[in-house]
Order: structure tokens, then sequence, then C-alpha cells
């Protein structure tokens, strides 16, 4: 089945990364770095099925060089610790070929990077030999500059808010889906962006290996990283195997229990009084879910922004007069100087400049005084009484949130768990009236629910299907006919149709 990922990471200087470097590798090249004068040549990695730059149309054609344009990159950022390209790892179906991958890599670069002004370098990668042969993937380095005729320009921030890679999830997983409807058809297999839990699905998710753990597992050596990966998926495993498990058990506890043959009216009875039940719960269920509010946990960085708001804003009032006093003196000693009366008059020119220095030192008072208070802030979030303090704010909050989460997700997988009981039921009861159409008139059934609603339903259910299969097809089909015009006539739920001689 296709599988969904993407993941976003930044090609930061501070980790001593180069994203010439990052470009060379990724597509398999050469490539000459003029800031660290090297030269990265990895033409003998090979693994890469396509690669190619896309940019938007008003980018200088030089650009579409992979060299020039991550020089550029480069040259752009002068600082220690610059982002000078930020890398998007996407799978890729393995149930389409090479070509279609490669035409879906072009039009997800196309919408959702290239529109929105962003340079893409993209190489797609066939399967290493000796891992996964469904691991087709494509690597896409995008500029951090939004990019203009004459070159790079200032820094696109979108992506420095998590909402932007989520919505870059959502366009993957949309874009992924149509090609494979393209080509595969309308019953084509599909991917989802969101997580197991979001899910409802009550699997831990595994961990990334990567390059060197997953050399290690080929060559049958153990890894952190691998242990971890098979001891979640004995538990997974384990969740898997315990429903059935579960039933087995209660089939064979339940041989020893007394059964008696029973008027399949009250069998009937005693569904409905099963299915209404249920329905009320998941529907209880369905309300405590609808009730509950699931705020978004706070994050620490929305927190200092609320402590340094208005700090910040004094700041750049004061820098903003300090500015503005700046350019009014600049104006007022350039008109004064082409004034006679002004340059005749010795007095008057130093009480100007007096008044002129005196406004200007304010100016620089206040906006140093802004400044110190807004650093004194800063400081003191960044000690231990300012940490206390976020931290004090997070957690209840926190808290709070991620309960509440859990618990709708704990309300989700019941009503999906229920909805599942509810057909089931539905679906037996629907075959007793069948069978009692069909003249049966007793159904050997356990005296008792013991072992609970679940195996007594199947017990009925394999007894019911035997009954019904005892008769024609044809009679079971006009039982059927008449149970279905019975349930719409009186707007029951009558559960999936059977279907075939076990009806």
């Amino acid at each position: 089945m296709a599988q969904f990922r993407l993941e976003v990471q930044a090609i930061k200087r501070a980790d001593g990364r180069s994203a010439v470097a990052a470009a060379a590798y990724r597509a398999a090249t050469s490539l000459h770095d003029k800031r660290l004068e090297m030269t990265f040549d990895y033409t003998a990695k090979g693994g890469v099925a396509f690669s190619g730059v896309m940019a938007p149309d008003t980018a200088p054609a030089s650009f579409g060089d992979r060299e020039t344009l991550w020089n550029a990159a480069e040259a752009a950022d002068k600082r220690a610790d610059s982002r000078t390209a930020r890398e998007v790892l996407i799978s890729l179906p393995h149930e389409l070929d090479d070509v279609q991958r490669h035409a879906l890599v072009r039009a997800f670069v196309q919408q959702s990077l290239v529109a929105r002004g962003m340079i893409a370098d993209y190489a797609l990668h066939d399967p290493d030999a000796h891992g996964d042969q469904r691991n087709h993937h494509a690597h896409i380095l995008v500029t951090t500059r939004r990019v203009t005729p004459e070159g790079f320009g200032l820094k696109g921030r979108e992506w420095d808010n998590p909402d932007a890679v989520k919505a870059l999830r959502l366009e993957w997983c949309e874009i992924q889906n149509q090609h494979l409807r393209q080509h595969l058809g309308q019953d084509a297999p599909q991917v989802t962006h969101h997580s197991l839990a979001d899910q409802g699905e009550e699997k831990e998710p595994t961990i990334h290996l990567g390059p060197a753990a997953s050399g290690m597992e080929r060559r049958g050596e153990g890894s952190d990283r691998g242990d971890i990966n098979r001891r979640v998926s004995e538990r997974n495993q384990a969740r898997k195997d315990g429903p059935a498990k579960l039933r087995d058990l209660e089939d064979r506890l339940s041989a020893g229990l007394e059964r008696g043959p029973y008027p399949i009216g009250a069998v009937i009875r005693e569904f409905e009084a099963i299915h209404a039940t249920m329905v009320g719960e998941r529907d209880g269920w369905a309300r405590d879910l609808a009730r509950l509010q699931r705020p978004a946990p706070p994050r620490a960085g929305d927190i200092v922004r609320e402590v340094l708001a208005e700090a910040a804003a004094t700041q750049a009032i004061a820098k903003g007069r300090l500015a503005a006093t700046e350019r009014r003196i600049a104006k007022g000693r350039a008109r004064r100087s082409t004034l006679v009366r002004w340059v005749r008059n010795p007095a008057r020119m130093i009480w100007a400049a007096h008044a002129e220095l005196n406004a200007l030192a304010r100016a620089k008072q206040a906006a140093r005084l802004a400044e110190i208070r807004y650093a004194v802030r800063r400081d003191w979030l960044s000690g231990s009484e300012g940490r206390a303090f976020l931290a004090a704010r997070l957690d209840p909050e926190k808290h709070a949130a991620e309960a509440a989460r859990r618990e709708g997700r704990t309300l989700e997988r019941k009503i999906k768990r229920a909805d599942k009981r509810i057909e089931a039921v539905a679906r037996t009861r629907t075959r007793l009236m069948v069978a009692q159409a069909l003249g049966e008139e007793t159904l050997v059934a356990p005296s008792q629910m013991g072992l609970g609603v679940g195996q007594a339903v199947r017990e009925v259910d394999r007894r019911v299907i035997e009954a019904i299969g005892r008769h024609p097809v044809a009679a079971q089909e006009k039982g059927l006919s008449q149970v279905l015009a019975l349930a719409r006539g009186k707007g029951l739920s009558p559960g999936r149709e059977p279907s075939g001689p076990d009806r």
C-alpha cells in the first residue's frame, strides 16, 4: 500500500552544512562551493532516477544552473548561523512507474513551492539495492529567500510558522491521491497525512532508521533504532492479535455453558434490545465528543511574545521617533544653510544647534531606555525566574489541552468500535428475521450471556446461518425481500444485506 511521508529540515551553517554540498549529494553530481573553496564530487554515488531545477518565471535565467543557484544562495546569507536552504523529503508511491513518479513530483513542486515564489532543486532516488524495494523517495532543496529578477531578496518567513508545514503535508497528500487515482483508477490505494492517533489507530509509530542504522540492519548487525522498531512492531502485533485471541478464548469457555431451544421471536426481541442499548451508548459518547473542547496547547514562543509585546512596542515607537527627529534635524539644517538671515546671525545658529542637539539627545535617551527595558525582560525570560514563569504558564494549559485531546481520541475509538458491534448485531437480527420468515420457530442459543454480548452474537449468528442454509436459495431471496420491506416500513436499521447461500 502507498505510504505517506513528508519531512522538512533546514540546511544550517551552524551545523557545518552547505547548500552547495547538499545539492551535489542529492543530485549525485559535482559542484564547486565558492564560499568554502571546495568541490563536492558525488558523481560516483548513483541511484538518482531524475533531477532538475524549477524556478518562478521572474527568477534570473542563470539560476537554472544548479551550481550558480546554490552559490548565489550561500552568498546572499552573511551570518554564521544562516539557514541557506530547506529540504523537503517525500516518499513516492511504489505503485507508479518512474515516469509517473517524476510527473507527480514536478506537479507538487510547481503547485506547492514554485507557485509561492521559491526555487526548488529536486532529485528522485531509487530504492537502495539492499533495502526495501518500495522505498522510492525524493529530496527537494528549497531556497529560503524570495527571488527577484535581480537575484535573492528578503527571507521568506512563511516557513517559520508550523502551520505552513501542516498545509504542505495536506497538499502533498491530496496531489499524491489525485495521481494515484489518475493512473490506477478510482479504487487506487490512497494515503493520509493524519497521524496514527488522529486516525483513531491504536498502533505505535516506528521511528526513522536513517542511513547509518539502515546499513547496520542490512549487514545483520543490531542497532538501537532497529531494536526500538522491533519492540514497537511486537507491541503492535500483540494489539492486532489480542481481539482474535480473546474471541477464541471466549468460544472455548462457552463450550460448557447451558444451551436450549428458544422461540426465535424472543431471540429477535433480545437482539433488538441489545441493538438499542448499544446505539444509546454510542450516541452518548458522540454527545460527549461534541461537547468536548480541545484547545490547542500553548507554545512557549507565544508566551514569550506576550511578555515582550509591550516592551517591543515601546522600543519600536522610540526608534521611530529617533529616526523622525534625525530626519527633521537634517532637513532643518539643509534649509538654514541657504537662508542669509541665519548665516549672518551666529547667535541664532548656535541656539538652533543647541535645540537640535537637545532634541536628538532626548530621542536617543528614550530609544536607549526602551532598548534596555526590552533587554531586561528578555534576559529575565532566559533566567531561572523566567523559565519558572514559562513552566508555570505552560504546564497547566498544555496538560489540560493534551488531556482533552487524549479523551477525544479515546471517545473516537470507542465510537468506531461501537459502530462495528452495532453493525454486527443489526446483521444478525436481520438474519434472525429472515429465518423467522422462512418458518423457523426455535433457535438453540446460550441460556445466558455470561461471556459477553460479542460471544453470544457470534454463536447466534453461526446457528442462524445454518438454519437459513437449510432452505432453498429462492426461498432465502423471498424471505430477505420481506424482511427488508418490513424494516423500511418500520424505519429499522437492518444492517448489511446477507449475500449468498449463508443468509
